[in-house]
């Protein structure tokens, strides 16, 4: 009888330890994203043509639980949300109908599509590059890589990198 009831508590402890662990919370992962921070526009990797039409620069906060908050500040423009494809309001000083949406392929690229009016606009694929001290943003209207184009952005203590 003994080994019975004790192979009852023991069916019992391990139930109750996964119920338990059931209910938790996932424990974050507390990895600062390659991501965050200041990026300014590289002004000796890029054309004369791109550095005129190009925003001068963006600030990127990523959370290991998945939340986003993109800027551009220059144009005033903020974007808060989640790295999961899912189409996010751009916030500027006017009212926009512009949604950005964002999701990863790992930690070092983030792609993006961005529609007006609910319609599809552009899209672009961000590439961490020189150890995390570049990233190359390839993007072009949708369905239309012919018309892709290139701009690189440093941190700003490597502003003549």
């Amino acid at each position: 009888m003994v080994p019975r009831v004790g192979i009852c508590a023991a069916f019992l402890a391990a139930t109750a330890s996964i119920a338990m662990a059931q209910n938790l919370p996932p424990v974050p992962v507390l990895t600062e994203s390659p991501w965050n921070g200041d990026w300014v526009l590289s002004q000796t990797r890029n054309t004369a043509e791109i550095k005129a039409a190009a925003a001068q620069g963006y600030r990127f906060l990523l959370q290991p639980d998945g939340r986003i908050r993109w800027e551009i500040p220059s144009l005033h423009e903020v974007v808060e949300g989640r790295v999961d494809g899912q189409p996010m309001a751009i916030r500027r000083l006017q009212p926009t109908t512009l949604t950005l949406a964002v999701s990863a392929e790992g930690p070092r690229v983030l792609l993006y599509h961005v529609t007006r009016n609910g319609r599809p606009e552009g899209e672009g694929r961000m590439t961490l590059v020189d150890q995390g001290r570049a990233w190359v943003d390839i993007s072009q209207p949708v369905g239309r890589p012919d018309l892709a184009g290139a701009v690189i952005y440093v941190r700003p203590d490597a502003v003549n990198r």
